[in-house]
C-alpha cells in the first residue's frame, strides 16, 4: 500500500513537473513575441526622446507596456495551436500582490512588472480561485553596471514571504540597449555579482537553457529563500537585444 506521505511527495513532484512545463511554454511564447517585435521595430524603432516628450511613463515602463499590449496579449492565437490549457492566459502590468518583508516583518505591496495569470494550474496547486500566477520582472540594461539592479530583483524574492500562493518559478527580462553588450556578457556579469553577494544563496548560476528554436539568449538560475525552510526557486532569464528596437 502506498503511504499518504509517498502520495504527497509524488503529487508534489508531478505538480512541479507540470508547472515547469507550463512556465517554459510561456517563456518560449515571450521569445516568439520578442522576435515579432524585432521585425516590426527594426523598420520603426522606439525613440527615447519622443516617448519622453509625449508620456510621463519611464522608458522602462513604456517598453514593458508595449510588449504586453502590442505583442503578448495580441498573439495568443499562437498558444491555441500548441497549448490548449493556455488559451485563456492573460498578461497585465503593474499588478500588486502582498508580501511580508523579512527585514522588518511588515506587510507591503509587491508591484509585479508583468503579471501572468489564467495558467490552467488551479487543480495542480489546489487553488480555489484564480490566484495562481507567474511573475516577470523587467530591467533596462544601458551599461554593464545596470546588471546589479537586474540581480536586485532576485534578492527581493529571497526576502519576500508572499501572502498568496507564489509559484517557485520567476521570470526576468533584460532590455539590453547597448551595442557593446550582448547576452553572454550580461550573463557573465550577473554571475559575478551573484558570486559576490552573500545575501543571495545561489544553487545554480545563470546557465544557458534553450526554450525556442531560433532564440538563444535564455538562461536559468536557482536560488533559495532566506526564510522558513529556505525553499528553492528557479529563475528564467530572457536577455533581450533591444539595440535595434530602441533609438535615442
Amino acid at each position: 500500500m502506498i503511504s499518504d506521505a509517498s502520495q504527497f511527495i509524488q503529487h508534489r513532484k508531478d505538480t512541479f513537473s507540470i508547472t515547469n512545463k507550463r512556465i517554459t511554454q510561456i517563456i518560449s511564447y515571450v521569445c516568439e513575441c520578442y522576435e515579432i517585435c524585432v521585425k516590426d521595430k527594426t523598420v520603426a524603432p522606439y525613440s527615447i526622446s519622443t516617448v519622453a516628450q509625449n508620456s510621463t511613463l519611464t522608458f522602462e515602463d513604456f517598453l514593458k507596456f508595449d510588449l504586453i499590449d502590442n505583442y503578448l496579449n495580441v498573439n495568443k492565437h499562437l498558444f491555441k495551436e500548441k497549448v490548449t490549457e493556455l488559451e485563456e492566459i492573460h498578461f497585465s502590468a503593474e499588478t500588486q500582490e502582498r508580501y511580508i518583508d523579512l527585514i522588518d516583518s511588515k506587510q507591503k505591496p509587491d508591484k509585479i512588472d508583468i503579471y501572468v495569470d489564467r495558467l490552467g494550474l488551479q487543480d495542480e496547486w489546489m487553488s480555489q480561485n484564480n490566484q495562481v500566477y507567474f511573475a516577470i520582472e523587467c530591467k533596462r540594461i544601458k551599461i554593464l553596471s545596470d546588471t546589479k539592479a537586474y540581480i536586485g530583483d532576485i534578492k527581493k524574492v529571497t526576502n519576500r514571504n508572499h501572502t498568496n500562493l507564489r509559484l517557485p518559478f520567476e521570470g526576468q527580462i533584460a532590455f539590453i540597449e547597448n551595442i557593446k553588450l550582448d547576452h553572454t556578457v550580461v550573463a557573465k556579469k550577473a554571475n559575478t555579482i551573484l558570486s559576490e553577494d552573500s545575501e543571495i544563496h545561489t544553487l545554480q548560476y545563470l546557465k544557458f537553457q534553450n526554450f525556442h528554436s531560433t532564440f538563444k539568449a535564455t538562461y536559468s538560475s536557482i536560488h533559495t529563500k532566506n526564510f522558513g525552510r529556505n525553499e528553492s526557486f528557479l529563475v528564467y532569464h530572457l536577455l533581450l537585444d533591444y539595440t535595434k528596437i530602441v533609438m535615442s
